[in-house]
């Protein structure tokens, strides 16, 4: 399921470069083949820190809280909006922040990418936190609270 939604959040990429592309905004040809692996792998990392989120929280009401304060901050704590060294020439604090979100490594390895670059140190962070967060929410995972104990279909009582 995780890789089905990532494939999904990959197509919806595209065709926003796509749109983007009417606006002039257009990357090198090889770039749309070489951010491919990128996406994906970015995807199975934020994918990785949702399942972790969703196993931890118990209740639908607190992912709003999840949201403000763990989500939002990550956003707009990353280079998504601002690049590396805007942030840095900006704000010297901020930039070690952002070095520390695991969102921004994601938006680099993408934006390197695009252009047919490899940010090894991003690779690397998103490779490491893409583990962690899947080895994470492996382990929190608890399968009284998943779809087939809702329907009484586990434990094969009856």
């Amino acid at each position: 399921k995780l890789l089905a939604t990532v494939l999904v959040s990959c197509l919806q990429v595209y065709v926003f470069l796509l749109i983007a592309w009417f606006w002039d905004v257009r990357p090198p040809t090889y770039g749309y083949v070489t951010a491919f692996p990128a996406l994906v792998l970015a995807g199975l990392m934020l994918g990785a820190l949702g399942l972790l989120l969703s196993s931890v929280i118990r209740q639908l009401e607190n992912f709003a809280g999840v949201m403000n304060f763990v989500i939002f901050p990550m956003f707009f704590a990353s280079s998504a909006l601002y690049p590396l060294w805007r942030v840095q020439e900006g704000s010297p604090f901020l930039y070690y922040v952002c070095q520390a979100n695991p969102f921004t490594h994601a938006t680099e390895l993408i934006r390197f990418a695009l252009y047919g670059q490899l940010n090894v140190e991003s690779l690397a962070v998103v490779c490491g936190c893409t583990l962690v967060f899947m080895l994470g929410a492996i382990l929190a995972y608890d399968p009284s609270r998943g779809f087939l104990a809702r329907r009484g279909a586990a434990g094969g009582d009856g």
